[in-house]
């Protein structure tokens, strides 16, 4: 039973921590993932979305008080203004700046800042290379760090600070101050708008955010592509040099969630999908790390949110090596009645509502009973809540609106 005396955002949060405990909730919690649909789903451009994170607040009032989530996905527009001043190479958004409409979606772009044969290089001095290779490429306006030496310039004599003169490097360093001024200014426009959806009654997930460090590695320095391709005639590079990522990228990952006060950390698994990775590579390359992540965030006494991309369905053994009733795992494509088979009891489970059926050419009936069967499977014994499969972009409010109903009526215990 509620306690209906409680507020509701402890009511929400009640219900969040039963099913995380793999207990049986009052009721099936619903916790939607949202990409691009708090925006062009309320006549608002991403583009504008992008430029100030503020422009969203009516529309986030109007999707609380008609969606009612458990769990609000945090607002995650980047900003427009300290990715063009930087020169930020590796996406793409909205704007003249790429010549790109103003309903853009933001997209990344997989490159590579770790060539074939500077693993050498890389693993011996990680930071510099980070430093003079890829923070360098990544953003034209910090190019000047290639000239950088920090070695060179620790020495005894307060000579060897001369470099940091040098107009390139002085640019670079100039560029860099102003790229975080820009990006305070949006980090204190979403800390607005994050406040407004909790003085709302409506706890946040989704603004403390890591990677699997097998996942970073790819994305951030030696190209997403490449890194798989390395697996097969590289491998023990590649374990190394996530390893060695996982040391110092965890720690920060932990800390940056207790700086938020957040309780959850939000984890996008990127590579690790059947159809892209081997089970004997998964269990020997990308789940060491993300296990190590994962039991940081436990020990830190911090949820992980796991959001398991693609098909994953030879998987669950290795995702049922976690300790038990701290876990949350969200599924895109798998069979969700043996996911709670075998990971029922150990870690909570999400998934069901494919975002497909909530577009255009769908229909009522068609979510009605996709919502059915999902509880069907999924409900009994607890320790589940209603998802998405992809977060939520150009969706349709009637059949969204269903999917709530729908849970309302069938998914209380």
């Amino acid at each position: 039973m509620v306690d209906q005396q409680l507020p509701q955002i402890a009511v929400r949060s009640n219900r969040i921590q039963t099913i995380v405990n793999c207990g049986i909730p009052d009721k099936v919690p619903f916790i939607p993932t949202i990409n691009n649909f708090y925006a062009i789903g309320y006549g608002i451009t991403i583009q504008d979305a992008m430029t100030d994170n503020k422009c969203l607040i009516p529309a986030l009032d109007q999707y609380l008080k008609q969606y009612y989530p458990d769990l609000v996905y945090a607002p995650t527009f980047f900003p427009i203004k300290p990715m063009e001043f930087a020169q930020y190479t590796n996406a793409r958004w909205p704007g003249a700046y790429h010549n790109l409409p103003e309903n853009t979606p933001y997209q990344y772009l997989d490159k590579e800042f770790l060539g074939d044969d500077e693993y050498d290089e890389y693993l011996k001095d990680p930071t510099a290379f980070l430093m003079k290779k890829m923070l360098s490429k990544r953003y034209k306006a910090f190019a000047g760090l290639e000239f950088l030496s920090i070695p060179a310039i620790c020495g005894q004599a307060i000579y060897t600070l001369a470099p940091l003169a040098m107009p390139p490097v002085r640019m670079a360093l100039e560029n860099m101050i102003k790229t975080g001024e820009l990006v305070m200014e949006s980090l204190q426009d979403l800390a607005t708008v994050t406040l407004h959806i909790i003085n709302k009654g409506f706890p946040i997930f989704g603004g403390a955010v890591a990677s699997n460090p097998f996942d970073d590695f790819a994305d951030n320095i030696r190209g997403l592509l490449a890194t798989t391709t390395d697996l097969l005639t590289e491998p023990e590079l590649v374990k190394e040099a996530v390893d060695r990522w996982a040391e110092v990228s965890i720690p920060a990952a932990i800390a940056n969630a207790k700086m938020q006060h957040s309780t959850s950390l939000f984890i996008p698994l990127h590579c690790g999908m059947d159809n892209f990775m081997s089970p004997a590579n998964y269990d020997k390359y990308y789940w060491p790390p993300l296990k190590k992540l994962i039991l940081s965030c436990v020990e830190a006494d911090i949820t992980p949110i796991i959001v398991c991309e693609g098909k994953y369905d030879t998987r669950f053994e290795t995702l049922s090596d976690v300790p038990k009733g701290k876990v949350m795992y969200m599924f895109e494509d798998v069979d969700l009645k043996r996911a709670k088979e075998i990971l029922g009891g150990i870690a909570c489970i999400g998934g069901g509502m494919e975002t497909q059926l909530l577009m255009k050419g769908s229909s009522k009936e068609k979510v009605e009973d996709a919502v059915k069967r999902t509880l069907e499977l999924c409900a009994p014994g607890g320790g589940f809540f209603l998802t998405n499969t992809l977060a939520l972009d150009n969706v349709e409010h009637e059949y969204l609106q269903t999917c709530v109903e729908t849970l309302d009526k069938y998914g209380v215990y």
